[in-house]
């Protein structure tokens, strides 16, 4: 079993900021972990596929997202989305891919 991580950090600049990942050639969405350095930091996330389609969408959480147990199909370029985030921060972005 091989798995693919993106890693990103990444700081938000009035509240929006995103990850692309590479080109992923097929595999199994497995994680999405999203974490502000602040704990207390509000914000709001996508996962949004190369044909700008909302694939998984998170609703406003705190400090940090972390949705593990995925199995839904990636194949192509994804991109982290992150939005709203007051404080503006930074954030480690991983998505992890089962190929």
């Amino acid at each position: 079993m091989t798995v693919y991580e993106h890693r990103a950090s990444i700081t938000a600049v009035a509240g929006s900021v995103g990850s692309a990942t590479l080109n992923i050639g097929g595999g199994l969405c497995r994680q999405v972990l999203i974490r502000s350095t602040t704990a207390s930091t509000v914000f709001r996330a996508d996962l949004t596929d190369s044909n700008a389609i909302i694939r998984r969408h998170y609703a406003f959480h705190t400090g940090e997202i972390n949705d593990m147990g995925l199995s839904f199909p990636m194949v192509g370029n994804y991109t982290i989305n992150v939005t709203n985030a007051s404080p503006n921060d930074t954030f480690t972005v991983v998505v992890a891919v089962q190929e």
